[in-house]
């Protein structure tokens, strides 16, 4: 029988897990490990919490941590820290500018300074505040902003799963299940669809998922060998080209290639994207409306015989069944007519649970599953799914990211 892990015995894990990777004087020079050592000092600190709290504090504030989710959607979606800026604010000046009641303001504010977010300056209940190194990555004009990000995680996101007990019902008779999201904001087509109707939404999800991607997935461009795709690199829901904007910015991917493909109001507004875009970048970019869902290969319109696919966060926002039909249809484009059908590739780049998977992991795959039907699966799962489609797996890429990808050529 194992030993009960006490409050000091896990702080002594922590210290030393620290020592060995966090040493300013000595540091870690093995960057997956560093990465690996983030996640287990994450576990870590969450562990002794429970052990200091006990199970019914730890339970209830963790059932209370939608409040402080709140407090950073509100704050955010006002635009207090841009309010800010670079100054020094009162409370009243703050409800002046957001139109917001200052009582709502201060009481947000309050929960979000138990976490170190803005600095109340004179003290506590001086209501005069100024943004900090956490506070001002929710400004809209900030290299790192995550301001779109929290937006669509305390908006959609948020919403989405608050129906997530009605949207597990069995659906009536032969009716198909509507993901929570559908019955948080009333509507019956996809989100997808639904988000590209609304151009703010539409737009504020593009960024988002750049944010997104930049703090969980940063170092994708680095861990795996884009260069060495062949190109023209067709990427299969794209969305707005967010993958290609970052890696065209390396010069060791400027002579890749891509066509972009989705549907096409999305594909509207790619182009908006990557019309701001330098030229060196947009030469290196089409676009290709249709739909990967639709029944025939004609139908769907996605570009045939090329030589390389890209299928990047996208099957986890559908169904096994779905995903195999996906799949299905990418390998029939791959093997048409006129393309190199033995050399082709396809990349799959996606989300995938582990036992070690980090905690970001795990709440995203409760927005999936609101958002879409979707799921995070597990390497063994996406591999089974991918061989299922007709493909034979030739790789997988773990990487420092929450993405891995699966390097798969179509069985002829």
């Amino acid at each position: 029988m194992s030993a009960i892990a006490t409050p000091i015995s896990i702080a002594e894990q922590i210290l030393q897990l620290t020592q060995t990777n966090f040493d300013t004087s000595s540091p870690q020079s093995d960057s997956l490990a560093l990465y690996n050592a983030k996640i287990s000092l994450q576990d870590l600190c969450d562990k002794l919490l429970q052990a200091t709290l006990g199970r019914l504090e730890y339970t209830t504030l963790l059932a209370e941590s939608c409040q402080e989710s709140s407090a950073l959607g509100f704050v955010s979606r006002v635009g207090v820290a841009d309010i800010i800026s670079d100054k020094t604010v009162s409370l009243d000046e703050l409800s002046k500018s957001t139109g917001s009641d200052p009582r709502f303001l201060s009481i947000a504010l309050s929960c979000l300074s138990k976490h170190n977010y803005f600095e109340e300056v004179g003290g506590f209940g001086a209501q005069v505040y100024k943004n900090n190194s956490l506070s001002e990555i929710l400004r809209e004009d900030h290299p790192e902003s995550l301001k779109d990000a929290v937006g669509f995680v305390c908006d959609e996101g948020f919403k989405a799963t608050s129906y997530l007990l009605e949207a597990s019902k069995p659906p009536a008779d032969d009716a198909r299940r509507l993901p929570a999201v559908n019955l948080a904001y009333g509507f019956d087509k996809t989100v997808f669809e639904w988000m590209a109707d609304q151009e703010w939404r539409g737009r504020r999800m593009g960024k988002a998922m750049q944010q997104l991607h930049r703090m969980a997935n940063g170092n994708v461009v680095s861990d795996y060998p884009w260069n060495q795709l062949v190109s023209p690199i067709v990427d299969v829901g794209g969305g707005i080209g967010s993958l290609e904007i970052v890696l065209l910015k390396q010069e060791e991917n400027s002579a890749l290639n891509f066509r972009i493909f989705d549907i096409p109001t999305t594909i509207e507004n790619a182009k908006k994207t990557w019309a701001a875009q330098p030229e060196s970048s947009s030469a290196r970019i089409s676009f290709t409306a249709g739909n990967f869902l639709a029944p025939s290969l004609e139908e769907t319109c996605i570009p045939r015989g090329l030589p390389t696919y890209l299928i990047r966060h996208v099957l986890h926002d559908w169904t096994d069944d779905q995903v195999v039909m996906i799949l299905n249809n990418v390998r029939q484009a791959m093997l048409a007519a006129p393309g190199p059908a033995s050399d082709a590739k396809l990349v799959v780049c996606e989300m995938l649970l582990r036992d070690s998977s980090a905690r970001f992991v795990r709440t995203t795959s409760m927005q999936l599953l609101a958002l879409n039907n979707g799921v995070t699966r597990t390497e063994i799962e996406m591999v089974r799914l991918v061989e299922k489609s007709g493909f034979k797996v030739t790789n997988v890429h773990h990487m420092r990211a929450v993405d891995s990808i699966i390097e798969a050529s179509p069985e002829l």
